[in-house]
This record gives structure tokens, C-alpha cells and sequence, in this order.
């Protein structure tokens, strides 16, 4: 059976805060198993990514890229709802000429 670290764990391994390490679950940095009731890591995914982890980007940014994706969904969204507002007044329009 693999290995399993807990937030603690992989902190200490990792030299880093268990708050950080929540911050990185949360950004999607680090995922853990799923389907437990409690937070748990594969040792061996761990270690795949390890190396891997981009130190450029911050947690910051990691939030700002996701807040950026919603921000266009939403415009993309608000665009067809305005089109089809256009679409309807130019139907109104032809109705009263």
C-alpha cells in the first residue's frame, strides 16, 4: 500500500507552513486523495511533482489566473445576453415601421 502524508507531514517535508500547504491545495498546486474524510497525500504523487511545483508563480497569481477564467466566462456570457437583447429590440423595431 502507497504511503499517505497528512498536512503535517508534507509540511515538515516540504519546510513550509500547513496554512501554505492549504494555500496550495486550495490554488490547485497539490491535490489530495480523494474520497477520504480527511486530507491525505499519495507519497508517490508527491514526490512526481516535486520539482515540478512553478516557485515563480504565487499563490497570488494562481488565484488571479483562476479569477481571470470566471471573469470570462462571465463576459462571454454577458455578450450573448447582449446580443440577443440587440437581436430582440431590431425585432421590435421591425414590428413598428
Amino acid at each position: 500500500m502507497d504511503k499517505l502524508l497528512n498536512k503535517k507531514d508534507l509540511a515538515e517535508r516540504w519546510q513550509v507552513s500547513e496554512r501554505t500547504i492549504d494555500e496550495y491545495r486550495l490554488s490547485g498546486i497539490v491535490v489530495p486523495i480523494k474520497g477520504l474524510p480527511c486530507i491525505r497525500f499519495n507519497l508517490q504523487y508527491i514526490e512526481k511533482i516535486e520539482g515540478n511545483i512553478p516557485e515563480k508563480i504565487t499563490i497570488r497569481e494562481k488565484k488571479l489566473e483562476k479569477e481571470l477564467i470566471e471573469v470570462k466566462k462571465e463576459r462571454d456570457y454577458l455578450r450573448t445576453v447582449f446580443n440577443n437583447i440587440i437581436t430582440e429590440s431590431n425585432k421590435c423595431i421591425g414590428y413598428c415601421k
